[in-house]
């Protein structure tokens, strides 16, 4: 069994996947119609103003997978087959197999015609169909205006075979790919210059996206937005109508369910709305007096997806696909918000599912959480893969989409460290995570053996500074900086009383070792420590 063989049997329940049966609906002649919602952190950033964030972030994030549901299903109504052929939708994704023929150009256009008029082509949803049927001879490709039509013949029970089987998932992954560089073909549509709303100023402005004009309160899209933040946080499950949501291509209506995987985890206020990150920045460091008040912004990806894919035997057949890729969803969608929603109550889910994260909350929170994440992931996948993190800390006022920004770059910085990856960015450092553990435990243990009051937070920025000595004579070979170690004896002589000494060494030998991983553990110390 697969799920034996990558994933930890005892974990718990909720991230368990079963196998959907599609033998019945396989023929010798079939269709693989793929959809991605490229753009996703475009969509939900772009123009969002701080101050409003919180009531519409986690909404636009859930859209997102309402959005790819409904274009999945309006598929299969157009094509006239029953729901049951979707194979999967998650993480803005979406697999249908079909037994016809179907030009998809048409549905191309609503979706370009929708994101075109709604959101002005800042994201949109690429689709792409691969034909597999029997007698195979040669592969080929051929384009139709924004539709890829990826002719790859195959008899209906080669979706079980291992080379034929990956052979169909390679050409599917690079046909999306192609698809999210062409995106809108404005010089084929029929109105290709963008009409914006007319006569804005900044009273009629949209205060939420500040690019449409207010109707009521906001304008119509992110008041659906601020409603469905709403309902998003509460305990009992809500169905909305396609159309309350404002889709409805060609009459299509369909039920939108608001699930625990939609809910994911936000933490609330009295008023049962979305906590405002303001609010969440104040409830920071909430088990001790001191601490700074501020958010952290967590980014995190398995590493290396692609290449465990290709060199696994999880693409071999698709029931072991259908069953790893919705497994690791369920770690991300449904386990991790459980861990938020039981001990890390003030945080906030932005984007949770398929193979990453991105979270925002308290910021001492956020590191315990990253902490939690890491251990519980290892002992999930049975250590077969690992995930990166990027970490920002600022100010609740600091412009959400810019955070976002920075965290990517920051994730992007713990994926370069080496091929191996594992790594976490932050506090303008990036290590392994292996060393940062072992680190912050040793860290941990001596700081506890020291009594609040024996020491002096100008001591610790005196720690910071001879920190930066060490890693210029780590890094650098610095033979000048070399004076880091009599500078951290002067000073803790100065500073620390004398049953404190043998705990020198240790400390020396930590700065010396791992000079990054220490300032990692000093700061969050000194942030602690410092007056709300």
């Amino acid at each position: 069994m697969i799920y034996e063989k990558y994933f930890q049997k005892d974990f718990d329940e909720i991230v368990k996947s079963k196998n959907k049966n599609i033998k019945h609906l396989l023929n010798d002649k079939n269709y693989l119609i793929s959809g991605d919602f490229y753009g996703i952190q475009k969509f939900i950033f772009e123009g969002l103003s701080t101050t409003k964030a919180s009531q519409v972030l986690r909404a636009k994030s859930a859209f997102v997978q309402i959005f790819t549901n409904y274009i999945a299903k309006y598929i299969c109504y157009k094509l006239e087959i029953s729901e049951e052929y979707i194979l999967s939708s998650n993480a803005g994704k979406f697999e249908i197999i079909s037994p016809k023929n179907f030009d998809l150009s048409k549905i191309q256009e609503e979706i370009n015609e929708y994101f075109l008029k709604n959101f002005y082509g800042l994201s949109g949803v690429s689709i792409c169909n691969v034909e597999f049927e029997a007698c195979c001879a040669t592969t080929t490709i051929r384009m139709r205006k924004r539709v890829s039509i990826c002719n790859v013949e195959f008899e209906g029970k080669d979706f079980h075979k291992k080379e034929k089987y990956r052979e169909l998932r390679d050409k599917i992954s690079k046909e999306v790919e192609k698809q999210k560089y062409k995106k809108f073909d404005l010089v084929n549509e029929k109105n290709y210059v963008l009409e914006y709303d007319k006569n804005i100023n900044n009273q009629n402005l949209c205060k939420i996206c500040n690019i449409r004009k207010i109707t009521d309160k906001n304008c119509d899209i992110c008041n659906m937005f601020v409603q469905l933040g709403k309902d998003l946080v509460k305990r009992e499950q809500t169905i909305y109508s396609s159309k309350d949501l404002g889709l409805n291509f060609d009459g299509f209506e369909t039920k939108i369910v608001i699930d625990k995987k939609l809910k994911s985890y936000v933490k609330k206020d009295k008023f049962d709305t979305p906590m405002t990150f303001e609010n969440l920045a104040k409830n920071s460091c909430q088990e001790i007096d001191t601490g700074i008040e501020a958010l952290a912004v967590l980014k995190a990806d398995v590493d290396s997806m692609g290449n465990f894919l290709k060199d696994s035997d999880v693409t071999d057949n698709f029931e072991n696909f259908d069953c790893f890729s919705k497994t690791l969803d369920n770690f991300f969608s449904l386990y991790v918000p459980k861990l938020m929603r039981e001990k890390y109550p003030y945080t906030y889910t932005i984007f949770a599912g398929g193979d990453d994260l991105f979270l925002v909350g308290a910021w001492d929170e956020v590191l315990e959480l990253a902490r939690e994440i890491h251990k519980e992931f290892k002992k999930f996948i049975k250590n077969k893969l690992s995930i990166s993190f990027g970490i920002a800390i600022a100010k609740p006022s600091h412009p959400i989409s810019h955070l976002a920004d920075y965290t990517e770059e920051l994730l992007e910085e713990a994926k370069g460290i080496d091929t191996n990856k594992n790594a976490i960015s932050l506090f303008r450092e990036t290590v392994k995570w292996k060393s940062y553990l072992e680190t912050y435990e040793k860290l941990k243990e001596i700081f506890d053996e020291i009594e609040d009051k024996d020491i002096n937070t100008s001591f610790l920025y005196r720690l910071l500074e001879v920190i930066e000595l060490s890693k210029k004579v780590k890094y650098e070979d610095d033979i000048l900086s070399t004076i880091w170690k009599s500078k951290l004896s002067y000073s803790f002589a100065r500073n620390m009383d004398k049953k404190y000494f043998d705990i020198l060494g240790k400390l020396s030998k930590e700065i010396e070792n791992n000079p990054s991983e220490t300032k990692m553990f000093l700061s969050e110390y000194i942030y602690k420590r410092r007056d709300k």
